[in-house]
């Protein structure tokens, strides 16, 4: 464990250092090669701020239209997965109306989707399909929320009826450790793990008060064309990442 004697206030310094990044990304052309290094840089100062080290792993599959699938731990699995993956985020509609981050949300032109309304799915799919089909990648947390990193969720398979217009599917397991790769203590893992209507700035500052590395392990492709359905996919995917998350150093020691 590592302190960070003044984390918090790193934390607001590099907020205010990346919302002076963001006239420039606003200025140049909305998906542009230049736009996309912006927001990388952006996601990348914060978690730098909030004192998380990005640790990338594997291969990232480049192909263009490429569908991810990563579980789902806390807030800051946004700024760690977009500074280290040029890809689009399946987000909850309800981001596009907070306010000021509801713009830059607009901006970074993610897939929206009401993640309570189930019976919007098939447009919410089509909404994806429409995206890997222009070549865009796409980020999916399935299992509809955020857990408190003692094991991998349920996943929701609706949204894998996307996955009919890719060739595979690239898991990704993120893992939050100490600075030197090693499991958190039960304490410091539940100041990560973001849940139910735990408050946002309250957990951010928490996540600031010590150094965690985010471990982003890119997995094997799965081939959807070996699967029946998109449950057995989701179910594939699922094995995949679970067995993964098992394997690391991560559970709360």
């Amino acid at each position: 464990m590592t302190q960070r004697r003044f984390g918090r206030l790193q934390a607001v310094a590099s907020l205010v250092l990346a919302m002076g990044r963001v006239p420039f990304w606003l200025a140049v052309e909305a998906g542009s090669t230049r736009g996309r290094a912006h927001e990388r840089a952006f996601f990348a100062r914060i978690a730098k701020g909030f004192g998380i080290t990005i640790e990338l792993c594997g291969t990232v599959d480049r192909a263009p239209g490429t569908l991810f699938v990563m579980n789902h731990i806390s807030w800051a699995d946004i700024p760690v997965i977009l500074a280290a993956i040029d890809a689009d985020f399946v987000a909850k509609g309800d981001i596009a109306r907070w306010p000021f981050i509801g713009r830059l949300a607009l901006r970074l032109d993610p897939v929206f989707v009401a993640r309570d309304e189930q019976y919007q799915s098939h447009h919410q799919v089509d909404a994806i399909r429409a995206r890997l089909r222009k070549g865009r990648s796409v980020i999916l947390c399935p299992e509809g929320t955020t857990s408190d990193g003692t094991c991998i969720l349920p996943f929701r398979t609706s949204l894998f009826a996307a996955a009919d217009v890719v060739q595979s599917v690239q898991p990704i397991c993120l893992t939050y450790l100490d600075r030197k790769g090693q499991a958190l203590k039960p304490q410091r893992m539940r100041e990560v793990a973001w849940i139910n209507d735990d408050d946002l700035l309250a957990g951010a500052a928490r996540l600031a008060r010590e150094t965690t590395l985010a471990r982003v392990e890119l997995l094997p492709p799965i081939s959807v064309e070996s699967h029946a359905n998109r449950k057995q996919l989701a179910g594939a995917v699922r094995h995949c990442i679970a067995e993964a998350y098992a394997a690391a150093a991560n559970l709360p020691r």
